[in-house]
């Protein structure tokens, strides 16, 4: 054996070890996230009441330097189904997507903070429309639409109602700019006729409860359903 190939061997003996530990550290790492994470939907799920256990994905790496400092700079939670509203009235959001920022931790998960926190939900069409109690579905141009029958001296007589969607005291759907079209074929239409369709969009809808302490900044309507966006700050979570 040449005096190149023995002073070879050491080397790469060397690098195969660093190789080896290496994985062994990022598998570790990827092992204790995972872990990590199945902890925190357990103890969110049971905190904020939810019907399922949320996904978890605690955002960065390495991770078991953010276990070290107690500190993890984005925590985003996924949740399906989630039941909002007041007790007369309760609607179920598709999904909930909230992303915790600043978190830090207390006694292996036990307690956390986050200094803000933002999340997304839908309502889909037909969620609003069984708690509306009638057909809607998207316009276009952000607004809503519901038809309905309306019976008057004798005559049935279907219109439809548009609206656009917003938000008052940081949790009730409300419905503003109600547009009425009622097709006439020449006859005039009764002023009861217009009152009875414009009235769908008379109440306001409670969303309520969301989690985290989340208060809903926007509504929009889109193709999908009514896209709920809210935000929170300085949270303490148990």
């Amino acid at each position: 054996m040449s005096a190149v190939t023995r002073r070879r061997s050491p080397l790469r003996g060397l690098l195969v070890l660093v190789i080896v530990l290496a994985v062994l550290v990022v598998a570790a790492d990827r092992i204790g996230e995972v872990v990590a994470e199945r902890q925190i939907a357990s103890r969110v799920q049971s905190s904020q009441d939810l019907n399922r256990r949320p996904s978890v994905d605690i955002e960065g790496f390495p991770f078991l330097t953010q276990v070290l400092g107690n500190h993890y700079p984005t925590v985003e939670l996924v949740a399906e189904e989630f039941i909002v509203g007041n007790s007369d009235r309760r609607v179920r959001l598709a999904d909930l997507d909230a992303r915790l920022h600043d978190v830090r931790t207390v006694d292996k998960f036990s307690g956390a903070t986050a200094k803000t926190a933002d999340g997304s939900a839908m309502l889909t069409y037909p969620e609003l429309s069984r708690a509306l109690g009638v057909t809607v579905g998207y316009a276009g141009g952000g607004r809503v639409q519901a038809s309905d029958s309306v019976e008057v001296l004798g005559r049935t007589v279907t219109g439809t109602a548009s609206a656009e969607v917003g938000i008052v005291g940081g949790d009730e759907l409300t419905f503003s700019s109600v547009r009425v079209g009622v097709p006439q074929g020449g006859i005039s239409v009764p002023e009861q006729v217009t009152d009875q369709l414009s009235s769908i969009f008379k109440s306001k809808l409670s969303l309520r409860g969301l989690p985290f302490h989340l208060r809903i900044q926007q509504l929009s309507a889109t193709e999908d359903g009514v896209r709920i966006a809210a935000t929170a700050r300085d949270l303490v979570l148990s």
